[in-house]
């Protein structure tokens, strides 16, 4: 059922993708995708389409989002968790198409934040696993997204990738919006991204750039942590984390993103140990 659910689901956003225009700005300051949560040039969606999708919350607030990963590790951003040492004050939403009630809430009990990871720069490595208190009850609106291998991400560099998340849809707006909602986004080659965001900041082999070339369309301010996923051989499969942007959704500056191929190996051990 979980196949034909994302089927569906990927044939729509094709449809409604070739109809979408690109616009955009050139501000070229550096930013964090801060909490509140914000799609720019989006578009309403339910949680079946995205069942792999959680809210992150801080003393019952939505703070950042995740991926589900097993039935208690959910994958997110290392800057979205800074009382990683007080996972008691978080909770992931699971099975809800509205971050602030429905599905299942779930009180997290351990948090482990990558040991490379430097919060004064929120730059590199910037990825951590969060530990559940109890499993998640699987479902059609709560399912685990597998990891993208460096094989995987040769073929899916070429197809059109998804990041979906809640708030606001346009930078600087301090207006949340309760449902969730997605953008089509696509790969921007290493190359280019390193020389597009050099004065900004220098793009490692970790990171990853998507978005469009005319802008548009984006993740911004609060989206941090949550999935960009792409579609091949029939599943859907996690390539990025909402991690750094230049703007939001600026023309010729992309989204930066947790290049979760490059962390597989780190994400599989530390699942077991957590």
């Amino acid at each position: 059922m979980a196949n034909n659910v994302y089927l569906s689901t990927i044939l729509v956003f094709i449809i409604i993708v070739s109809v979408k225009s690109d616009t955009g700005t050139t501000n070229t300051t550096l930013q964090p995708e801060q909490p509140g949560g914000r799609i720019v040039g989006g578009y309403d969606a339910d949680i079946y389409q995205f069942p792999y999708q959680v809210s992150v919350q801080l003393e019952r607030l939505h703070r950042c989002g995740g991926a589900v990963y097993t039935s208690t590790i959910i994958v997110s951003a290392a800057h979205c968790v800074e009382l990683a040492d007080m996972p008691e004050l978080y909770a992931v939403r699971a099975g809800s198409t509205e971050h602030g009630s429905g599905g299942v809430y779930m009180p997290v009990r351990r948090i482990l934040r990558h040991a490379q990871f430097q919060p004064q720069y929120q730059i590199s490595h910037d990825i951590a696993l969060l530990a559940l208190a109890f499993p998640l009850p699987f479902g059609i609106s709560i399912q685990p997204i597998p990891l993208a291998t460096r094989a995987d991400m040769t073929n899916l560099m070429s197809t059109i990738w998804f990041v979906s998340g809640w708030g606001a849809t346009s930078e600087g707006s301090q207006v949340r919006a309760e449902r969730l909602r997605y953008v089509a986004v696509k790969y921007f080659d290493q190359s280019y991204c390193k020389a597009t965001l050099a004065s900004a900041v220098s793009i490692a082999e970790g990171m990853l750039c998507a978005g469009v070339p005319g802008g548009g369309r984006d993740s911004c301010q609060g989206d941090s942590g949550g999935p960009l996923v792409g579609y091949w051989r029939g599943r859907l499969i996690l390539v990025g984390i909402v991690s750094f942007g230049v703007g939001c959704g600026r023309a010729n500056y992309p989204g930066i993103y947790t290049r979760v191929a490059e962390y597989k190996d780190w994400i599989e051990l530390a699942s077991k140990t957590i």
